[in-house]
Parts: structure tokens; C-alpha cells; sequence
């Protein structure tokens, strides 16, 4: 399977993410940020990055964590000892782990929400 392109986000903090991505590196290198990617956590189950980028030297995941489904204090124990569980399976597998709330991206300059 391969994976997407960054075309097509799930949520408004992820809408935010790839704005920033844009203004920080320029809108052609969206391109390498990869939607949705697909792993296989430590039991074996398959699961996805939100974004990842991927090179011959490194492996970067980046999670964006709306308050909704992953703040620890709103979702069940069980949800966020996955989320916990499948950022550690990343690690384990050599990739670096970014995580950011939509209130990180929410605090950005105006020009880059609107742009």
C-alpha cells in the first residue's frame, strides 16, 4: 500500500499543521509529508501516522492531537494507554515522534491561519 500524499486532512488541527508546514518549508516540499501513513505497532496491529516524512537518514512521525481524543483528562484510560502504545511502538521502530495540540497551532500567528 502507499501511502498518501498531504491532500487530505482529517481535522482542523491538522488543516493548521500543514499551513504551518507550508509557511515554514514552502508548499512544494508538502509533497514529502506523507497523510495517514501506515505501521504496525510492537502486537502486531496495524495503525497510522498522521503525518510522516521518511528518508534514506530518519524517520519522523508527527501526531496531531486534537483535546477531544487524546487529552488524557477526556478520554478513557484505556484510549490513551493506546495512543501511548503506539507512539512507543514508533520509537521502538527508530522513528522521532512529534506530538502537537490544536491549541500549539491554535497560538500560531494570524497570517499563517489565514493564508
Amino acid at each position: 500500500m502507499e501511502p498518501s500524499k498531504a491532500t487530505s486532512v482529517n481535522s482542523r488541527a491538522e488543516e493548521l499543521f500543514v499551513q504551518l508546514f507550508c509557511e515554514a518549508f514552502g508548499p512544494e516540499k508538502t509533497e514529502n509529508l506523507q497523510v495517514q501513513y501506515p505501521c504496525v505497532d510492537i502486537y502486531g496491529r496495524h495503525r497510522y501516522i498522521d503525518f510522516a516524512l521518511e528518508s534514506p537518514e530518519s524517520k519522523i512521525a508527527i501526531e496531531i492531537d486534537g483535546e477531544t481524543y487524546h487529552n488524557p483528562s477526556k478520554v478513557s484510560e484505556n484510549k490513551y494507554a493506546d495512543d501511548i502504545l503506539k507512539q512507543n511502538s514508533l520509537v521502538y521502530d527508530n522513528w522521532k515522534v512529534y506530538r502537537w495540540i490544536y491549541s500549539q497551532l491554535e497560538k500560531q500567528p494570524e497570517k499563517l491561519k489565514t493564508s
